[in-house]
């Protein structure tokens, strides 16, 4: 016959296996779903989506993109310092200078502070897109259930004369 305590050392040993086990799946489901989310983010810029040649990335909650390809899609010039491992972007009359490593970015000698250094991933130098984006002055959402990032240039440019109602819109 077994004793109170023999029964509660059985107990507390199918307790403790039961959550192990409730650990090892919470585990195994949540790196399935970070890996799944990552694969599917995607950029748009203006309505038209962005062919990256490395995968965007959800690091520390920030979307990373790849450097050359984000600020070109952007329409920015881009040099490379490979001694300094700096990035210089340039479009109309804003200059972006970030630097491997570092969480500060320059906009036109202005220093701002990224939440997220930009880093090297598989060869490819991956940059926050919200940052990049928002210092060439474009509005950026991001859509959770999409996993989507859209970009919207403030780039208008117009190939004839606005109607009455196009004026109208503007200024209301």
């Amino acid at each position: 016959m077994k004793t109170e305590l023999q029964e509660r050392n059985v107990f507390m040993k199918k307790c403790i296996k039961f959550l192990g086990l409730c650990l090892l799946m919470m585990s195994l489901m949540m790196s399935t779903i970070a890996y799944a989310s990552n694969d599917d983010i995607k950029v748009a810029i203006d309505g038209e989506y962005v062919e990256f040649d490395v995968q965007p990335q959800l690091i520390n909650d920030r979307t990373m993109v790849p450097l050359r390809a984000i600020f070109e899609a952007l329409g920015a010039e881009v040099d490379w310092d490979n001694d300094t491992q700096t990035v210089i972007a340039m479009k109309n009359d804003v200059t972006v200078t970030a630097t491997i490593g570092s969480t500060k970015m320059y906009i036109d000698d202005e220093e701002k502070i990224m939440d997220v250094a930009p880093m090297l991933i598989d060869g490819r130098t991956l940059v926050p897109v919200r940052f990049v984006a928002e210092a060439f002055e474009c509005d950026v959402d991001w859509n959770g259930s999409e996993q989507t990032v859209y970009i919207e240039s403030l780039d208008v440019v117009y190939d004839g004369i606005l109607t009455e109602e196009e004026l109208y819109d503007m200024y209301e």
